[in-house]
């Protein structure tokens, strides 16, 4: 049953490669989200991160964004979905790209300053693995920005849902070995947006 969902999961998000960009959900919704954990990022920031690491970066949306803030930064976009892979690097070959699974992350321990989600955690297969895959490519002191939909109680029987609980999600980064610093609400008008913020300890 999960390779299923994975492979539908992929194949809807290869299928609208071509037209995620423009479509009205990345101009409203997605948009709003991205600036704010962007914002809230350098707020939690005391100097510019190295490293970037956006997990699920689609066509490498909030990465473009994050070159505006930090135009030094190394950026490094992961996603499972083949075809948003091939947009982003054609959209933006200034960032580095890699066709993976949050699960099973194609990079380095401790190689990550800033790991950013928004909006895909939903779709992870194993998100307690995931989580921890981030916590083992960030840097002593690096930190995990992750901002995922709640919905509200007795709507959580979809399957994407199943663990968005902001009380498991913070389990899940303890877990890791996070500190969870922050989860908040952001906007009263988005009730169902929860942003989750962990930073891993020094030893």
């Amino acid at each position: 049953m999960e390779p299923n969902r994975k492979e539908a999961d992929v194949g809807e998000f290869n299928r609208r490669a071509a037209t995620y960009e423009t479509s009205r959900e990345q101009g409203f919704f997605f948009d709003r989200v991205q600036r704010r954990v962007l914002n809230l990022a350098k707020s939690k920031t005391q100097k510019p991160p190295g490293t970037i690491l956006d997990v699920g970066c689609g066509t490498g949306r909030l990465l473009r964004k994050a070159k505006e803030q930090w135009p030094n930064a190394r950026l490094v976009g992961v996603d499972a979905a083949e075809k948003m892979i091939e947009q982003a690097k054609e959209l933006f070959p200034q960032a580095e790209f890699h066709f993976a699974m949050a699960e099973s992350l194609p990079l380095p321990e401790a190689s990550i300053d800033l790991a950013l989600s928004t909006l895909s955690f939903h779709h992870w297969i194993g998100k307690a693995k995931g989580i921890s895959e981030v916590a083992r490519v960030l840097r002593p002191q690096g930190r995990l920005l992750l901002a995922d939909i709640v919905p509200p109680f007795g709507l959580s029987f979809n399957r994407h849902f199943k663990d968005n609980d902001p009380k498991r999600m913070r389990e899940m980064f303890v877990e890791a070995g996070l500190n969870v610093e922050l989860q908040q609400r952001p906007w009263r008008w988005s009730r169902f947006l929860v942003v989750t913020v962990g930073r891993k300890p020094l030893t």
